[in-house]
């Protein structure tokens, strides 16, 4: 008789074949294939309406982008609720970080970090991306700052003020782009129908307002999430510790 561990193992072989099965069926079809309803009107309308080749950039940025304002504001909200919260507590710095070679073969990666982190923004309405990702991803590098290099590192080259200002910025920028639709007669963040261009889809200058919005919400992202950081990890000027180290 088999042992219930056995059997457990059998069950989870059997769960495990069939998942691998129906995600080979998946793949293996047409991405069109029986859609139907309202995916197929966004599938095959997005670049006649919108000039983007990533329909869910469109989506985000045009069929909902009222919505997406929304969300970005979330983080607006959330950054100024943990700036209060911790605003009088404070700790201790760590300026002096990793070895030597852990800060050199990030010095390295920083520069090919922010390019990726930037593309993944600007390219946002052609490939899957768009400046959700890209910011998150650039926010990254100010906590790689922290760890590697003390917490004293990257505020002492980027002052909260400073991403304070280019948060601001991409919230400030996404509005008035909104509002360009109701100058010219339409709606809240009308697309095409305001006037902007089209352009061909597959290049880089296409979408509309898309790519723009885009870079609005990726400064708005990745600085509000590095200020959200730095807020929960506030820094206290110790005069004991030495300078900032450098690269």
């Amino acid at each position: 008789m088999k042992s219930p561990r056995n059997l457990q193992r059998l069950g989870a072989l059997a769960l495990s074949l069939a998942l691998g099965w129906w995600l080979w069926q998946g793949v293996t079809i047409s991405p069109f294939q029986g859609i139907t309803g309202p995916a197929a009107r966004y599938i095959h309308g997005t670049a006649r309406d919108t000039g983007a080749a990533n329909v869910v950039a469109a989506i985000l940025f045009d069929y909902r982008g009222f919505d997406t304002l929304g969300e970005a504001s979330v983080i607006y909200t959330t950054v100024c609720g943990v700036a209060l919260l911790f605003a009088k507590r404070r700790y201790r710095r760590s300026s002096h970080g990793l070895s030597f070679i852990v800060k050199r073969s990030m010095a390295l990666l920083v520069p090919f970090i922010l390019l990726y982190a930037s593309s993944i923004i600007v390219m946002g309405h052609l490939s899957p991306g768009g400046g959700f990702q890209g910011g998150s991803v650039m926010a990254t590098v100010t906590i790689l700052f922290c760890v590697i290099y003390g917490s004293s590192f990257e505020a002492a080259r980027v002052s909260p003020k400073v991403k304070e200002t280019i948060e601001s910025s991409g919230a400030l920028l996404f509005v008035l782009i909104g509002l360009v639709g109701l100058v010219t007669g339409g709606a809240f963040l009308t697309n095409i129908a305001a006037g902007f261009p089209r352009g061909t889809m597959g290049q880089l200058f296409s979408g509309g307002t898309i790519p723009l919005l885009n870079i609005a919400v990726g400064m708005k992202v990745g600085a509000g999430l590095s200020t959200l950081f730095y807020s929960m990890v506030k820094i206290l000027e110790d005069p004991t510790e030495s300078s900032p180290p450098e690269v």
